[in-house]
């Protein structure tokens, strides 16, 4: 009886294989993520530092301060769109991460399966010339 082989292991090699891809790319876009959060909290600090627009204040200056504040609101805004797409992309890649590790798992487990019927038959074969050893010894020995 030859080695034990397991059917399926080009198809196990590829599947941990996509899992661990997946999984760097799952670390990839998290990293993205928290940069983004990073930027849109630097935003919103930016923000909460402006003071009110207070007093008397020429026109140029009035304008010049509500530019500024519109602008760093349309960026908080934007900001938050970039925030919830990462976050987006993270649970899908979290998704992905899930189905290839379950793949991966249903493999293993077939193979466990596989291996533990290839050692019973391996100690079944092992014991029956066993037998057939002592059998012979034995019939041998009653012959004389």
């Amino acid at each position: 009886m030859g080695g034990f082989r397991f059917s399926l292991e080009k198809v196990h090699s590829y599947k941990a294989s996509l899992e661990e891809q997946l999984k760097l790319q799952l670390a990839a876009a998290r990293r993205h993520q928290e940069e983004e959060e990073i930027r849109l909290h630097h935003y919103r600090q930016l923000r909460a530092s402006c003071p009110a627009i207070q007093g008397a204040l020429a026109a140029d200056d009035l304008l010049r301060e509500a530019t500024w504040l519109e602008a760093l609101d349309s960026r908080i805004a934007g900001q938050q769109e970039k925030v919830a797409r990462a976050r987006l992309v993270v649970r899908e890649k979290c998704d992905q991460v899930q189905v290839a590790m379950q793949e991966r798992k249903v493999l293993d487990r077939l193979r466990d399966r596989q291996l533990a019927i290839y050692q019973y038959n391996l100690a079944r074969q092992e014991q029956k010339e066993i037998d057939e050893a002592a059998g012979s010894r034995f019939y041998r020995r009653s012959g004389e």
